[in-house]
């Protein structure tokens, strides 16, 4: 039988997860539109985030050419559902094709590499994809872009209400969550570990490393074009600043901040970073400097992440990062 104490705790669980949802369903009915579409931008960057955190967390693989399905998927949309008129779902499907496709040809490529090469390579492959963008003004408009993105009327069903935009996408990051949730538990996932503690033990136990990591990164990639579907519809625009390098480098301090070897961590990061964007920049036009401070002390304060400190503190912990670094100083022991 379970103790009382693991009951009391999935409980507690449940109760807290049911009053999310709640509050997330009702959202639209009593917050004003730009919280909507603030609570949207996490959604979509949410998605990156989790792209980006189930290759460095569930793989170990530091990737910096997701921002290129994020921004490519984003550019298939604009390119026919706003430009040449394609009904939909022919211009969502061919996103999710062309990132398939993308994806599948980088990972062919970079897994072939490990570590710090592997890092070098996704970020050449990501700065091809930018520049690509970027000097392109005949079919991509170089960095004016494709505007005018605007989600239409599926059967009857308005989306470009902010409401209902998004219910639908807090509903489909939802089951995202869930299908993740189900593969980092699948035998699929497990491999995954296991091939980021120790890929040739695995090999010599008859896995195919390479297989794995290349579907991993294909996984990944998915991810990040489902958020940037979601993005260009709820910004109505997609310039090359969607495939830049900085976004990138955001995404992974978001990870980096939540903790990236928990499950929610990439969530908790970027609910976090959005809301500090959003805010402080209503406060000072040194917003991004504030916030630069901001993570570094957290990193310092705790170098698994907010929830990593979460769990130092449940277990009695003082700030374990903050000791082993300043401990001396401190005075603690």
């Amino acid at each position: 039988m379970a103790r009382p104490e693991a009951l009391r705790s999935n409980t507690a669980r449940r109760v807290a997860a049911a009053i999310v949802l709640v509050f997330l369903a009702l959202l639209p009915l009593f917050a004003p539109p730009y919280t909507v579409t603030v609570a949207v931008r996490m959604v979509y960057f949410g998605f990156l985030a989790l792209s980006t955190a189930f290759l460095m967390g569930q793989g170990g693989m530091i990737s910096l050419t997701q921002t290129a399905f994020f921004g490519g998927a984003g550019y298939i949309i604009g390119l026919l559902g706003t430009e040449r008129g394609v009904p939909f779902p022919l211009p969502e499907l061919a996103a999710v094709a062309f990132v398939l496709v993308l994806a599948l040809v980088f990972g062919l490529v970079a897994m072939r590499t490990h570590g710090i090469v592997f890092l070098m390579l996704t970020l050449a492959l990501g700065q091809i994809c930018w520049a690509f963008a970027r000097q392109n003004t005949s079919l991509l408009h170089g960095w004016a872009g494709i505007r005018g993105i605007r989600p239409g009327v599926v059967l009857g069903i308005d989306f470009s209400n902010p409401a209902v935009f998004y219910w639908f996408s807090v509903a489909l990051f939802l089951v995202g969550l869930w299908i993740l949730w189900r593969l980092c538990q699948s035998p699929f996932g497990l491999a995954l570990n296991g091939i980021r503690e120790s890929p040739r033990r695995m090999a010599a136990l008859g896995y195919p490393v390479y297989r794995i990591r290349v579907m991993a990164f294909v996984i990944a990639a998915l991810y990040a074009g489902v958020g940037g579907i979601i993005a260009a519809y709820a910004t109505g625009v997609v310039t090359p600043s969607s495939l830049q390098l900085s976004r990138m480098i955001w995404v992974l301090l978001v990870v980096i901040l939540g903790g990236v070897h928990h499950f929610w961590g990439p969530v908790v990061g970027v609910v976090l970073a959005v809301w500090l964007d959003v805010n402080l920049s209503q406060w000072t036009d040194r917003y991004n400097t504030v916030i630069g401070i901001i993570f570094a002390a957290i990193v310092q304060l705790a170098p698994n992440g907010l929830l990593g400190l979460w769990d130092d503190i449940r277990r009695g912990q003082r700030l374990p990062g903050l000791k082993r670094r300043w401990g001396h100083l401190l005075g603690w022991r």
